[in-house]
């Protein structure tokens, strides 16, 4: 077990994605309109809105019409991807910012439905670009439990991004099996890329919905391969449900956490030595 260091607490409760640009990080909550912007000690904090209006107050009735923004990456321009989870008709959303310049919607619902037909609960929550691909953690924490890595060429996903739309298009489906902690099957949230592995955070969460929260036994991070391969995992301390995380260039890596509860705000941790991961066993 690997300890997280908490250096933050972000003004946003259900933190959701994570990408880092320079000395800022970047949060989506999927719960929220706009995005955060921190220093690397979650201070100094920013706002960009991503979509127009408000949202209800009550926990049902914002659960129903939030976009659900789980996944944010980083395009090679610079720009920022924040992307909804495609787990319900309202939820088939995504955002391209460029920092301190325009916000474009993207609707992604061509692109999500053809997904749905082939992997059983779409519910994306993890996004990175690895060389030329996009890639995206489907999470299996619905009933039908499947989990899988989706590759998408990056740069028909670019086109579809500058035209206002992600039709459907090729891509290929990895399946992904994770271990289980203390009985809860373990399901991926984030995915981050150094070039040549894939970083991923993953939860357990004791719930068989995709719509509905469930109690948390814990969470781990881990390194694999685009094929799949979990090259090293490791569960984290303090138990949490990690949804967010980014590597820099400098060797930190940044993680977010969703307490699922608005009243809380959601923490920063960093992780300043990563080694572990580069030589744990599968």
């Amino acid at each position: 077990m690997i300890t997280l260091r908490r250096v933050g607490t972000l003004p946003v409760s259900a933190a959701s994605g994570l990408a880092r640009l320079g000395e800022r990080l970047y949060v989506v909550a999927d719960d929220e309109l706009h995005l955060v912007s921190v220093d690397l000690d979650g201070q100094d904090p920013r706002q960009t809105p991503l979509l127009p209006g408000e949202l209800p107050s009550t926990h049902r009735d914002r659960k129903a019409q939030k976009p659900d923004f789980e996944s944010l990456a980083t395009l090679p321009d610079g720009r920022l991807l924040a992307l909804g989870s495609g787990s319900t008709e309202r939820r088939t959303r995504a955002v391209v910012v460029t920092p301190g310049g325009p916000v474009r919607v993207v609707e992604c619902a061509p692109l999500f439905d053809a997904l749905a037909a082939r992997i059983p609960e779409l519910n994306l929550e993890g996004a990175t670009v690895h060389g030329d691909r996009l890639v995206l953690a489907q999470r299996g924490n619905g009933a039908a439990g499947v989990s899988a890595l989706i590759v998408l060429e990056l740069a028909e996903v670019q086109r579809g991004l500058d035209a206002g739309v992600l039709n459907a298009m090729a891509a290929t489906i990895v399946p992904l099996t994770l271990p289980s902690l203390d009985g809860v099957p373990l399901t991926p949230t984030d995915l981050a890329s150094d070039g040549t592995d894939l970083w991923f955070t993953a939860a357990a969460e004791d719930s068989r919905s995709t719509y509905e929260d469930g109690a948390v036994v814990g969470s781990a991070i881990g390194r694999m391969r685009l094929d799949g391969t979990v090259l090293a995992l490791e569960r984290v301390s303090p138990t949490t449900k990690l949804e967010g995380l980014t590597l820099g260039a400098d060797g930190r890596l940044h993680c977010v956490s969703d307490p699922d509860d608005r009243a809380q705000a959601a923490p920063l941790f960093v992780l300043s030595d990563a080694a572990f991961l580069l030589s744990s066993p599968a």
